[in-house]
């Protein structure tokens, strides 16, 4: 019994034992229960997140990234940082343009750190547009294009004008550098000429703000005293620019107004980054020599009719001892330095830039420079959340020294037509001492009462050019939702400019100097003030497939300018340079306007399913050129579609887009139209006011254009092959046009409203990435365009217009039917019977006035760019061309007409028999010889028989190419990153067209000058006359960032 109560007894404890246990066990499923419950609803409970942003390269802080769960959406402040709600174990979704989306799963509550890559998918491409908005590529619905900051900083010319650069870069861009030296303007039109009197330089955009272009003075003709001024685009430091985008068609410039109708070049400058603090040094020393002197003749020296002269003007004696490098000596070397030191950075409140260089450009003409000052600050806050600040202040300061008069009386006139039996020593030998006087005179080798030695021209006259330029800029911006942002903003561009001249008692080849000497003193103030008010938003509907993205904005712009030129012609102390010695002072060029352009504009961007964009523009403006209402309004439509989301496309195809657009821009007129002006003359008492022969146009109408616009996109193989294609066609009525008045309205002249220039065209742009790995690349762009003006009507009263007054070489003419930059002059009658050429009775040719030779424009242009990597090692290289176009050049009717040309040689000795016809259709029997024909059709040089001397533009080149190298970290551990650089400019021509007659027993003359060389940066193109010859420049740099 005691063994089974014992059992028992055991049995029953292990009953109660194991309903303990299974007890605990229930037990312990409800408490984990309970705390999984616990746990779960704690998660759901939002909580704040914070964290920072930033770039997966380098780590720089992002700001303005997209922060967004399903319930709520932030942004990332200026350095990066970011506090959001949200729920445990949500997803986030991080957005920035231009960087890949990332989706993270929240996991912790603080300090998260959020990398971004940048992304190289085309569809998240980022460009800067109107007014300074940032917008992916895809939903553009007209072209742009992106050129490097340096393509441009690294390009190194003897003009210091960055526009220069820009050449064969963009597709559909002309650009055309005066060929005056250092300091020269440059212009550029977009997608052809638009405007017959007006401007048709592309409007050049910095940070958002307008930044005014204009060149004071242009050369208006071949033949006359003026010095074409500086222009905007060589006050610019390169080093300090970012990324420059240009907006090529209206369509693209809607929201600036007026002043884009010819396109726009949208630069961004650096400026400082939170957390990260940033020293770049940049020194380049650049040599320049003269590379393309034109072919002289080295066999007969002074004199004519074969005889020696000894105090002959020409080189048309007999065979002498003759100095094939006199022309190439007169130029020196010209040297060049750029030195930039910049520093940026900041926390996470403010950043700023500062930046300091000096620039020196040392013409090839001696005594000829340009040193310019480029001081800039930036400084960006955000002192309290949302409401960010940006101020931006730059000063310019640049001097030209010596600058050079591009005409047939200038200096390099008178440097290619000296005798070519010339050496130095009596070249050099520029003056004489005049002994009843005492004064030095003017020294020549012959009677000619019009032309000076060019040594004389250098150290005796001198025209200089100081510009001072201070360009303000603030701006303060508040975000008061995540879908709307107040910006307010004022800017100021003023810039003085001094001219002045003296020219020395004694010289002839200005002209009109008097006795004792000639100064003249011109002043000219412009400035360009503007506030902006400016609400700008975004905010997705319907379940975030759609978004709306808007713009609201108007601005104020004011632009005043004076200027006045005081003359002193004639010196009661002889050679003493100041209006104090005037014999007689007088004041010339007076002119003032002060005018106002009122604005309201409005843009408003719907996006569809990430791949459907249609844009709506409008604008209207109050202008006070116009007659009240002072009003007009333009408006927009644009459409964007992008196919990859919809069609099942090869999954090689990465990007297929589709783009159209319509858009009218209006234009107003200059000031001082609407009102009749006079004239005041100082004379005896109290001087005289007389009335400008030119009425007043009361009824003026704004100029507009109206565009359309149609092109593709295309991205192959991962991005490394691109295609983008343009279809465009642009009228702009309404012109203001110049024409002669009737008698009986007590007028010489006035103004209409007439005309309707049509553009129409194609661009087509190739990218390419043919090598990409580790550590080669290669990357490679072609551009290619074709622009095509015509004059489709002018007015009833007058079927053509000449662009200038200028009758010398040639005259570039409007005429119903014709093309925008026709050049007339006298052409080569032709038999049309024989289809020869018809001679008189002396056997010299015959011409006929005012007829078609040629236009200045070119056909088709061509840019090719490619960029080459090696490890540290980088090769770039640059081939441009122009195909088609017509010039007239002064340069080959004055070599001719001296005879110091090379293709005056032939038929030197005479019975040079023309194969031509007479008048009257009879074979031409008459023997003649070089120095009288090349004298009959160079007409002294300046009125040639124009057919003679028109050239084929078509050339191609390589424009320029580098090489550089980074240098390890290694060998400088204090120093970030250090390059050393070398590149060429204007290396060789590939090829370069000749005359377009083919003359009977000469055959086509080769172009003396660059094709592309240009007298100024105005409306008047086509015709060069003694232009400095084409230089190529060497160049050598270092840059260090710390």
């Amino acid at each position: 019994m005691l063994l089974w109560d014992i059992i028992l007894m055991i049995s029953t404890q292990k009953s109660n034992f194991m309903k303990i246990k299974e007890a605990y066990q229930n037990c312990r499923i409800v408490c984990i229960s309970f705390c999984f419950i616990f746990f779960v609803q704690l998660a759901a409970v939002a909580q704040d997140f914070t964290g920072k942003v930033v770039d997966k390269t380098d780590g720089t802080p992002l700001a303005d990234v997209t922060i967004r769960d399903n319930q709520n959406v932030t942004k990332s402040q200026t350095d990066g940082t970011f506090r959001i709600n949200a729920k445990l174990g949500a997803k986030l979704e991080f957005s920035l343009l231009g960087y890949q989306k990332l989706v993270f799963q929240l996991n912790n509550r603080n300090n998260l750190t959020i990398e971004l890559e940048r992304s190289e998918d085309v569809l998240e491409e980022v460009v800067v547009t109107a007014l300074g908005i940032k917008r992916e590529t895809k939903g553009l619905s007209y072209a742009t294009q992106q050129v490097s900051a340096e393509a441009v900083s690294g390009i190194k010319d003897n003009s210091g004008n960055f526009v220069s650069a820009l050449t064969g870069k963009v597709a559909g861009a002309v650009v055309s550098t005066t060929s005056g030296g250092p300091g020269s303007s440059a212009r550029i039109v977009l997608r052809g000429n638009k405007s017959i009197t007006g401007n048709n330089n592309a409007l050049m955009v910095i940070d958002g703000i307008v930044f005014d272009n204009t060149s004071v003075t242009q050369s208006a003709g071949p033949y006359s005293n003026v010095y074409s001024s500086s222009d905007g685009g060589a006050n610019i430091n390169p080093e300090d620019i970012e990324s420059i985008n240009v907006l090529k068609g209206p369509s693209a410039a809607a929201l600036y107004g007026s002043r884009a109708v010819n396109g726009a070049i949208i630069i961004t400058t650096k400026q400082g980054a939170a957390g990260r603090w940033k020293l770049d040094v940049n020194s380049t020393h650049s040599f320049e020599n003269v590379s393309y002197i034109p072919g002289l003749q080295n066999t007969y020296g002074r004199g004519n009719g074969g005889a020696l002269g000894a105090n002959a003007t020409d080189s048309w004696g007999a065979p002498s001892t003759t100095y094939a490098d006199n022309v190439k000596n007169f130029f020196n070397t010209g040297y060049s330095n750029s030195n930039s030191i910049s520093a940026s950075g900041g926390s996470e409140k403010v950043q700023s830039y500062f930046s300091v260089a000096n620039g020196r450009i040392d013409g090839v003409i001696p005594e000829n420079y340009l040193n310019r000052n480029n001081v800039d600050l930036r400084i960006n806050t955000e002192l309290v959340k949302g409401l960010k600040t940006d101020l931006k202040l730059s000063y310019i300061n640049q001097d030209i020294h010596n600058k050079q008069r591009l005409s047939a009386n200038g200096i390099m006139a008178q440097i290619l037509t000296m005798p070519r039996d010339m050496d130095d020593a009596e070249l050099k030998d520029y003056e004489t001492i005049n002994p009843s006087t005492g004064l030095p005179e003017s020294k020549f080798w012959s009677t000619n009462v019009n032309n000076d030695n060019p040594y004389w021209s250098i150290y005796r006259n001198s025209v200089n050019e100081k510009r001072d330029r201070i360009v303000a800029m603030g701006s303060v911006s508040y975000q008061f939702t995540p879908w709307l942002n107040f910006m307010t903003r004022m800017s100021m561009d003023r810039f003085y400019e001094k001219t002045d001249g003296s020219f020395y008692n004694s010289t002839k080849a200005n002209g009109n100097v008097l006795p004792g000497g000639q100064y003249y003193l011109t002043k000219s103030e412009y400035s360009n003030r503007n506030i902006d008010f400016l609400f700008t938003g975004a905010t997705k509907v319907v379940d975030e497939q759609f978004q709306l993205n808007y713009v609201l904005g108007s601005s104020l712009l004011t632009r005043q300018y004076n200027t006045g030129t005081s003359m002193a012609n004639g010196l009661t102390v002889p050679n003493n340079f100041s209006l104090a010695f005037a014999s007689t002072p007088t004041f010339q060029g007076i002119s003032a306007y002060k005018r106002h352009l009122n604005s309201v504009y409005g843009s408003l961007n719907l996006a569809m399913w990430e791949s459907l964009y249609l844009d709506f523009t409008a604008r209207n403006d109050w202008s006070s050129t116009l007659p009240a209402p002072h009003s007009y309004f333009y408006p927009s439509v644009g459409l964007s579609f992008v196919m990859n989301k919809w069609l099942s496309l090869p999954s090689w195809i990465d990007l297929a887009k589709v783009r159209g657009s319509y858009t009218m821009v209006g234009n107003d007129a200059e000031p001082n139209l609407l009102n009749q002006t006079y004239t005041y003359t100082a004379a005896s008492g109290k001087g005289f006011i007389t009335r400008n022969p030119t009425k007043s146009i009361q009824d003026l109408k704004p100029e507009k254009t109206t565009s359309y616009e149609g092109g593709f996109d295309f991205q192959f193989f991962g991005n490394r092959l691109g295609v983008n294609g343009t279809l465009y066609k642009s009228n702009s009525i309404n012109q203001l046009i110049f024409l002669a008045a009737t008698t009986s309205t007590g007028f010489d002249s006035q103004y209409i409203n007439a005309g309707d220039v049509e553009n129409k065209g194609f661009e087509l742009q190739l990218t390419g990435k043919p090598i990409r790995n580790e550590n080669f690349t290669w990357e490679s762009t072609l551009n290619f365009a074709r622009n095509t003006t015509k004059i489709n009507e002018l007015t009833n009263q007058i079927s053509s217009v000449n662009v200038s007054a200028s009758i010398a070489y040639a005259t570039v003419v409007i005429s119903k039917g014709g093309g925008y930059g026709d050049l007339y002059g006298a052409k080569w009658k032709v038999d049309p019977n024989s289809g020869k050429y018809v001679v008189n009775n002396l056997g010299m040719p015959v011409v006929e006035t005012g007829k078609p030779v040629g236009n200045y424009n070119p056909s088709a242009t061509l840019g090719w760019s490619n960029n080459f990597k090696y490890k540290n090692w980088g090769f770039h290289i640059n081939v441009d061309g122009r195909i088609g176009g017509e010039m007239v050049s002064g340069t080959a009717a004055l070599m001719a007409d001296y005879g110091v040309g090379e293709f005056t040689t032939a038929h030197r000795d005479g019975n040079w028999v023309i194969d031509a016809v007479d008048q009257n259709g009879a074979a031409n029997t008459k023997a003649i010889n070089a120095e009288g024909f090349w004298t009959t059709v160079g007409a002294g040089g300046i009125y040639p028989y124009t057919e003679f001397f028109t050239f084929d533009m078509t050339n191609f080149r390589i424009r320029n190419l580098g090489l550089s190298y980074s240098l390890p970290n290694s060998l400088l551990p204090f120093v970030k990153s250090a390059q050393l650089s070398a590149s060429m400019n204007n290396v060789l021509f590939l090829y370069k067209g000749k005359s377009i007659l083919d003359i009977p027993g000469i055959g086509k003359l080769k172009n003396p000058v660059d094709p592309e060389a240009s007298i100024g940066s105005g409306n008047f193109q086509g015709v060069e006359a003694a232009v400095l010859p084409l230089s190529r420049t060497f160049t050598m740099g270092v840059k260090l960032s710390f």
